[in-house]
């Protein structure tokens, strides 16, 4: 498994601010299927996080703790003209494989210096 290595991509949506807070958005440069966003308050605290490796997400929610999901799309698109991965949707999971896959991922990933403790003391 290689390191993910996250940097922030400036976004329209950084800019704005909804419900008191800013979305940041993080690509993986050496993982095309890895990406994240932090949201966070005005004064830098992170309220959210949502983190995918390929199929598979990790949140963090203030006040709500740590949540694992798998996407709905097919992991492997087949061969053909008219098939479609479809929309993302995140269900719940309790698989305690995929589990430990996603925090292992997470916590020997590289994220932006101004980020990295902060993403990695909550999980």
């Amino acid at each position: 498994m290689s390191r993910c290595k996250f940097y922030v991509i400036n976004t329209q949506k950084s800019q704005e601010l909804v419900d008191g807070l800013h979305q940041i958005t993080l690509e993986c440069e050496n993982r095309f299927d890895a990406h994240g966003f932090l949201w966070i308050d005005e004064e830098d605290n992170i309220m959210q996080i949502q983190l995918l490796f390929g199929e598979l997400a990790i949140e963090w929610r203030s006040g709500k703790g740590i949540k694992y999901s798998r996407t709905n799309r097919a992991a492997e698109v087949p061969e053909g003209i008219g098939f479609h991965k479809g929309v993302r949707d995140l269900r719940q999971v309790e698989d305690t494989d995929s589990i430990v896959s996603i925090k292992e991922e997470v916590l020997n990933a590289e994220f932006p210096p101004e980020w990295s403790e902060k993403i990695k003391q909550k999980f």
